[in-house]
């Protein structure tokens, strides 16, 4: 099994969660406090994963632009996704103690322009990178932004997805940057390269699965959603025509994998739509990921 979109876990990121949802007053839950599922140490995750049967999670990885560090007092970091997502410090970290439980996608920052642009190219060749992503919110700018269309060309060159949050945003940002109609051209410009639009892209939940019916490179992920809030139109899609074109994801803290699993359970999927859902459908687009050592790193 993979995730898709796993963002930092460990206990230190668990304050700043915590502070920007008390703030913002958002209408959003993590797995704060919670033992069995919420923030862990690295050593706890893999535990937490061997007993669910996670083989790999897949972080966002950025550095924070601002130089506040990660008070939760200071208003800088609760709006930069970077201190939310994994350093690229903590994954090569994680990558060498826990070989193939952990990849990374890099995070664009389309307002840093050519340097980050440089700096994509140079991240998507170690080791560790396994594809592009976007906090899409961030930079208010549609999918077909002319901005991003350096990194779908990046992506296009080394055969590796690019990841984007679809839909609306839970914070107080631009929510229409998230429309999923907006992924028609650059999906029609790169049909070689595969767009996930995430977060299921609620509340435009019927958009985003006409755009993977309309184009073979787009697909839809799940993170952030559990699975007893996926809507039944997501439902029959994955069990239907859409079964080889979704994700699993859980958008950690905001959804927990031992919960996860449960409430998947109760969705009382096929043998092949599981399989395709968990594991099959991101081992093919994200094809960089290694398959799993049955015997290493193993309860």
């Amino acid at each position: 099994m993979i995730d898709y979109w796993c963002n930092a876990f460990t206990p230190d990121r668990e304050p700043l969660w915590a502070e920007v949802i008390s703030r913002e007053g958002l209408s959003i839950r993590t797995r704060s406090g919670d033992v069995d599922d919420g923030f862990c140490e690295p050593a706890e995750m893999v535990k937490r994963m061997d007993q669910v049967g996670v083989d790999t999670l897949v972080l966002p990885v950025c550095e924070p632009s601002n130089r506040l560090g990660d008070d939760p007092k200071d208003q800088a970091a609760l709006e930069e996704f970077a201190h939310y997502a994994v350093r690229e410090s903590e994954l090569k970290s994680l990558v060498a103690t826990y070989p193939g439980r952990f990849v990374g996608v890099f995070s664009v920052n389309p307002d840093a322009g050519a340097a980050d642009l440089a700096d994509a190219a140079e991240a998507v060749d170690a080791a560790w990178c396994v594809g592009l992503h976007s906090h899409t919110h961030s930079w208010d700018r549609p999918f077909d932004h002319p901005d991003y269309r350096p990194y779908y060309e990046l992506c296009a060159q080394r055969s590796i997805p690019f990841t984007m949050q679809a839909g609306a945003s839970g914070g107080n940002m631009v929510h229409e940057s998230g429309h999923p109609s907006a992924i028609a051209k650059p999906a029609r410009d790169f049909p070689d390269v595969g767009f996930v639009l995430s977060h299921t892209g609620a509340p435009w939940v019927f958009e985003t699965i006409e755009a993977a019916l309309e184009f073979p490179n787009v697909y839809v992920g799940t993170a952030t959603h559990p699975p007893r809030r996926w809507p039944d139109t997501l439902v029959e899609f994955m069990k239907g025509p859409g079964r080889h074109r979704c994700l699993f994801g859980t958008g950690f803290p905001l959804t927990g994998h031992v919960r996860s699993m449960h409430q998947l359970q109760d969705l009382a999927l096929d043998p092949e739509t599981a399989e395709a859902l968990l594991d099959g459908n991101a081992r093919r687009i994200f094809n960089r990921i290694p398959q799993p050592d049955p015997v290493s790193h193993r309860s």
